[in-house]
């Protein structure tokens, strides 16, 4: 049975699945893996495939400094984003700080830039690079706005945004008002995509909530919560919602904000993370929006600059705390298919895109969270970010998600409850979370927030950073995925953006079709590496590799050797 068959055998008996899938958590303790999945070669039980790499990686740095006030914006966390900001061939990491107490004065470091070696190690060259940005931060976003060739950096934060020019020469310049897209609010999650496709980068930017520095003044109730009291000031329902912005580029290096004309303002929604990509027929990047306890909303793009609100008619209209964000096709039907990871009690979904049986060609989508044995499991955590990773290359959509609560201690409200994360390996009958069995350095508590994925090492498995709320940064390492064949493809674009972004790829081998998004996995106030990675298990080579470009040019080529990195330029021939 294929990927395709078992999904659709298994959302025709949802219901019956979930109870059964419960069943099985319960049962499954004394399998090799979580509800019976057998462990491939590469990740047997005695061997871990994630390695804690943060010392040798000569990387220090912890979230934050002093005292926890008890303010909501200190509670969010931070997030990072890899970007190969000199062009060396390697992802450089930008880590987001919170330098000191929400309201109080900075007395920690600010926002830390760290240059890939190429050796396994980093340097942090934030100084001479002019990156150190003393504020409450939230997210990172790279993209080459201006298609110079080099990656600029957008950060978000609860004080206010900075957009940073990339000079070319290992330094950055603060451009955010001369380029127009300074905004006062408390901005979370952006993007940066080419809406119009013109070419050229445009940014949304999503903002949570109206948050004041002086809660004092406030006099609000506090509510109860699982038995505990939850303070106003850590209730986002206590605040309004802030508009989120959409700014069109100029083309000369400035921006004009288009909120309005293009509809996408989410007036109502607390707005934490944004991912895009072209979820319908078209090339046109539609617009997902995960908000907090408020209605996500799913923007159709439907070309001249304008989108749809298509929440309620895709069915993604849900109304609960949407942290973080992941896109990849699950079920190997060729469109793109959308986790969401929620607050306690909520529990995860997986909206299954069924574009291909839509009557009327507009994408709607089927949570499925269920039977892949997602939802049961999720339930107890809050979880942020995650990212669909084929963790041993086999050419499956395995998936990380990392957790930490945001309920006080009941025995100490000066710290948040620490949760384990999941890494979930992709198997016929669903997801299993094995990180006990190949990670258990990586399954132990924290407090995580952002999570970011990249090859750092380049040596053709998926390693990922962790932010960890008021706490260490950690990078993790993969080891055992080496023995299964990949291709990482990055792509150049000239009639689209330089990035490539929202361009659609999809890689044949084998019989079984993978397809993804340049820059479409959302995860929380992060950004992943912009080169797309596939698995291709014991396959030594692509047997068609297609991209659809921005732009709505077609390249195509037919067999394609395995293990090796492809930069792919838009109109050369393959």
């Amino acid at each position: 049975m294929n990927r395709r068959d078992c999904f659709r055998m298994l959302t025709g008996a949802a219901l019956a699945s979930a109870v059964g899938c419960q069943k099985k958590a319960a049962q499954s303790k004394s399998a090799g893996a979580p509800g019976g999945a057998p462990l491939s070669p590469q990740l047997s039980a005695g061997h871990g495939v994630y390695r804690d790499a943060t010392a040798t990686a000569r990387i220090n740095f912890v979230h934050s400094n002093g005292a926890r006030t008890g303010q909501l914006p200190e509670d969010m966390g931070s997030g990072l984003a890899w970007g190969d900001y000199d062009n060396d061939g390697y992802p450089d990491l930008y880590v987001v700080n919170q330098p000191g107490p929400f309201g109080g004065k900075p007395s920690g470091p600010g926002n830390r830039l760290y240059r890939n070696n190429r050796d396994g190690s980093f340097t942090d060259v934030t100084e001479e690079a002019g990156l150190e940005l003393l504020h409450f931060g939230m997210g990172a976003f790279w993209g080459d706005y201006d298609n110079d060739g080099y990656l600029d950096l957008f950060v978000t934060g609860q004080d206010g945004c900075r957009l940073y020019h990339n000079e070319g020469n290992g330094r950055f310049k603060d451009v955010t008002k001369s380029a127009g897209v300074f905004t006062s609010g408390w901005s979370t999650g952006a993007v940066w995509f080419d809406f119009d496709n013109d070419g050229w980068l445009d940014l949304y930017v999503a903002h949570y909530v109206d948050y004041p520095r002086d809660i004092a003044s406030l006099h609000l109730s506090p509510i109860h919560q699982y038995n505990l009291v939850v303070p106003p000031a850590l209730n986002p329902r206590s605040f309004s919602a802030q508009p989120n912005r959409l700014f069109r580029n100029n083309r000369n290096g400035t921006f004009t904000d288009v909120t309005g004309r293009a509809g996408v303002a989410d007036s109502d929604g607390r707005s934490l993370t944004v991912t895009i990509a072209p979820f319908g027929h078209t090339h046109n990047c539609d617009l997902y929006v995960g908000n907090d306890l408020s209605m996500n909303r799913f923007f159709a793009n439907h070309g001249g600059g304008r989108f749809i609100d298509r929440s309620t008619q895709s069915w993604l209209s849900e109304n609960k705390g949407s942290m973080g964000l992941a896109v990849t096709d699950v079920d190997g039907d060729g469109v793109l298919d959308i986790f969401v990871a929620h607050w306690l009690g909520q529990g995860a979904s997986l909206y299954q895109n069924l574009l291909k049986a839509s009557l009327d060609g507009q994408p709607t989508f089927t949570d499925i969270a269920d039977p892949m044995q997602l939802a049961y499991i999720t339930l107890p955590m809050v979880s942020w970010g995650s990212a669909f990773v084929d963790i041993d290359n086999a050419g499956q959509p395995d998936l990380v998600v990392v957790n930490g609560n945001t309920l006080e201690d009941a025995q100490d409200h000066h710290r948040l409850v620490p949760q384990h994360p999941f890494l979930f390996r992709w198997s016929k009958d669903g997801y299993h979370n094995v990180a006990g069995q190949i990670a258990p350095a990586f399954d132990q508590p924290c407090n995580a927030r952002g999570l970011a994925v990249a090859d750092y090492d380049r040596d053709g498995d998926l390693d990922f950073a962790v932010s960890c709320n008021r706490g260490p940064l950690k990078l993790w390492r993969a080891d055992g995925a080496e023995g299964g064949n990949w291709l990482k493809i990055a792509l150049q674009g000239k009639k689209s953006n330089r990035n490539g972004i929202g361009a659609r790829v999809q890689v044949t081998s084998g019989g079984r079709t993978q397809t993804q998004a340049v820059g479409s996995q959302g995860s929380y106030l992060s950004q992943h590496a912009l080169e797309l990675h596939f698995g291709l298990g014991t396959a030594r080579k692509a047997d068609q590799l297609r991209i659809e470009w921005p732009s709505g040019r077609t390249q195509v080529a037919h067999n394609v050797p395995a293990r090796q990195w492809l930069k792919i330029r838009e109109e050369e021939s393959l």
